[in-house]
């Protein structure tokens, strides 16, 4: 008799509805006291729709619908974004559905939003969907002239579906700078594969190549690099997330004698505004950072001013 994965594997490698259902069983809570558990909190979901999930028959989607993942999460005493961070992209609707949603995605949290999508649009693929952010370290460096010169990347990125064998890398510089300044690099643990510019926009797409093919469940841990060589002015360094991801850390290092007079944090949730968080320290190596945990769909980053 074959032995079913336990909760906190199924968390890890998926796929979602057998997570759920495993999640549900070690609870001993039924599907109407989890409906009843999450209409307490405001959140109504039919038993049909829960059951649907369970068996894999249907998945969460819309905005409402993954508002009751989060709350299912904080019922059955998941991690926060667990259970979320298994769901794929949503599934096509149409011809060209699925590939202009991905592309959507890309777009909508970061600038410049149309010139993003049309350099992402003919890179995205099957893998695209099939991988989630385990974690992410990104490294900036700002020159003496206050532009950015480098972006140094380490990913560790989880399949969840198919077997991916690529991953997208994609970089928007600061208003003015050359397309064509923008250097992408294979760092380590893959190989680039097609590179896309916009003609005109600051915006670059990069396919990262794996050495193989991944199975659902196997992490790979990989890094990448852009190079900036005659970029502008920068005032801040933004990463976007499209799915939830564990952790994040950001450094940037400053070079003198160009150096901010303050650091703070930005986050934007979502499609939101952006906003302004607490003020960051500037170490003595000219060095400032954020960590964060638990990171849902949006944007993290670092600003600073000059004067």
């Amino acid at each position: 008799m074959s032995v079913r994965p336990d909760v906190d594997v199924l968390l890890r490698t998926g796929p979602f509805h057998e997570a759920l259902r495993a999640a549900i069983e070690r609870s001993g809570l039924t599907l109407e006291r989890l409906r009843e558990r999450l209409a307490r909190r405001g959140i109504h979901v039919s038993l049909a729709t829960l059951s649907y999930w369970r068996l894999g028959r249907s998945r969460p989607e819309r905005a409402d619908s993954l508002r009751a993942v989060q709350a299912i999460e904080a019922i059955l005493g998941l991690p926060r974004h667990s259970l979320e961070f298994l769901l794929g992209p949503p599934r096509p609707r149409g011809r060209w559905a699925a590939r202009r949603r991905a592309t959507g995605r890309y777009g909508s949290m970061l600038q410049p939003a149309q010139s993003l999508a049309e350099t992402v649009d003919a890179l995205v693929g099957p893998s695209d969907g099939n991988l989630r952010l385990w974690c992410q370290d990104d490294s900036v460096s700002v020159g003496g002239c206050g532009a950015i010169r480098r972006i140094h990347t380490r990913q560790v990125l989880l399949a969840v579906d198919g077997h991916p064998d690529r991953h997208l890398a994609v970089y928007c510089a600061d208003p003015g700078t050359d397309p064509d300044a923008i250097v992408p690099e294979a760092v380590e643990n893959c190989r680039l594969g097609r590179v896309r510019r916009h003609p005109r926009a600051p915006v670059i797409a990069v396919e990262l190549l794996f050495d193989h093919a991944l199975r659902a469940g196997q992490t790979h841990l990989l890094e990448y690099a852009f190079t900036v060589a005659d970029g502008t002015e920068a005032v801040d360094y933004r990463r976007a997330f499209r799915y939830p991801v564990g952790s994040y850390v950001l450094s940037v290092r400053f070079t003198e004698p160009r150096l901010p007079v303050r650091c703070f944090a930005l986050s934007q949730h979502d499609d939101g505004p952006v906003e302004r968080g607490t003020d960051l320290v500037l170490a003595p190596g000219r060095l400032v950072h954020l960590t964060a945990k638990d990171v849902p769909r949006g944007v993290l980053g670092i600003g600073w001013e000059w004067t």
